[in-house]
């Protein structure tokens, strides 16, 4: 039967790189409910509807976007990093270093300022209908919306197509393997073909 009807297969752990690459589109589509709240909280305060979107963002800002940098901060840079490519390449080996070093330091500005955000869906969720107008200021979303984006940005324009040129097949499943432990879920051996 064609999967024609159903569109595009989502990525699986055996496609670790094309993970990650769709979890950025997850991670647009939370900024983008994060912008639609704080335009609503001045308007409505913390209603059911502010108080549903601020649950769903807090739910997945404090688990998948967590998983996400420990996928590249515990596997997959130090896959790179070991690649015969950059062992043999001085130059590519400055290139990497320089990429991780600069991913590394945006993660924890993000991590910063979204412990801060999440902090106020935390207040907004507890909050009363009506109450919470002003938690959820614009200009915080907006700085955490330009930090997301710009390094979602700088991943896919060069830290995928990076891993995806570096990593054997082996690191990759290895790094894909990992991915999978981390959620508690089955690595699918042998489902798709290499």
């Amino acid at each position: 039967m064609s999967n024609s009807l159903l569109g595009a297969a989502a990525p699986s752990f055996d496609e670790p790189l094309e993970m990650l690459d769709a979890c950025h589109g997850r991670i647009q589509a939370q900024i983008e409910t994060l912008r639609r709240l704080a335009q609503h909280l001045p308007r409505h305060g913390a209603d059911q509807a502010a108080r549903d979107a601020a649950q769903g963002v807090l739910r997945y800002f404090s688990v998948a976007a967590p998983h996400h940098h420990a996928d590249e901060e515990e596997d997959l840079f130090p896959a790179l990093l070991a690649s015969q490519a950059v062992q043999a390449d001085g130059e590519t080996a400055a290139v990497v270093q320089a990429l991780i070093e600069r991913i590394l330091r945006e993660h924890r500005q993000m991590d910063r300022l979204r412990d801060e955000v999440l902090s106020r869906l935390q207040c907004i969720i507890a909050a009363q209908p009506g109450e919470c107008s002003e938690a959820l200021p614009s200009a915080m979303v907006e700085d955490l919306a330009s930090l997301y984006l710009g390094h979602i940005d700088l991943e896919t324009r060069e830290l995928l197509p990076l891993g995806r040129r570096l990593l054997s097949t082996e690191q990759a499943m290895a790094v894909g393997r990992s991915m999978a432990a981390r959620r508690g879920a089955v690595f699918p051996e042998g489902e798709r073909s290499a």
